[in-house]
């Protein structure tokens, strides 16, 4: 009994150390090394209808997020001088995502470049003002119907070829007309074949 409860305080132990190491590297050297950190600020200009404090502003994929208040704006505490991706997420518009570079030679000044890849890399004033590109758009759009588009199609062509020997009938051989029916007979046959499933 006295060998299992001595097991049980060893690994107690154990863990604790190791708890305790974990803090000291992610929080204690840090601070010691005296290392600043610094702020993003911001602000979403969306329509009225719409509300901010539905969306989130995203650090590296999730590093960092804060959420906007009422009237769009927002802060990001707690960076360390480096280079950032950040990116709003929203239900309803796209945003274009921004590189965040934060100098640590000139004391935490902030540059903001647009990182949109289908857009040319532009400078961004900062403080930023983040506006959505676009709608958020979850289904494809129909096509409107285009009546040239028929014109197109095989099935219309026979039909128009059809009426056009009805008109013209009195005016041709009834041999030659006969020849000419069944030949687009023989055409509309095979125009059936090459489109039945399993047809090569």
């Amino acid at each position: 009994f006295f060998s299992r409860l001595s097991m049980a305080d060893a690994a107690r132990r154990t863990l604790l150390q190791q708890l305790l190491g974990l803090y000291f590297l992610l929080y204690l050297v840090p601070h010691a090394s005296g290392e600043k950190l610094f702020s993003i600020r911001g602000a979403l200009s969306v329509p009225r209808e719409s509300k901010p404090s539905n969306m989130r502003v995203v650090i590296n994929g999730g590093e960092h997020v804060a959420v906007p208040q009422a009237n769009g704006r927002f802060i990001i505490h707690g960076l360390a001088p480096d280079t950032y991706h950040l990116q709003v997420q929203s239900v309803d518009y796209v945003f274009s995502p921004v590189r965040i570079d934060i100098s640590a030679k000139d004391n935490g000044k902030i540059r903001a470049i647009s990182a949109d890849p289908m857009n040319k890399k532009e400078r961004i004033p900062y403080p930023l003002n983040l506006k959505p590109k676009a709608q958020a758009q979850y289904f494809e759009k129909h096509k409107p119907f285009n009546p040239m588009g028929l014109l197109a199609n095989p099935m219309f062509l026979m039909m128009g070829a059809c009426l056009l020997l009805m008109g013209f009938s009195k005016f041709i051989d009834p041999e030659e007309l006969n020849k000419a029916q069944k030949e687009l007979q023989r055409q509309q046959l095979e125009e059936r074949q090459r489109r039945a499933p399993g047809a090569k």
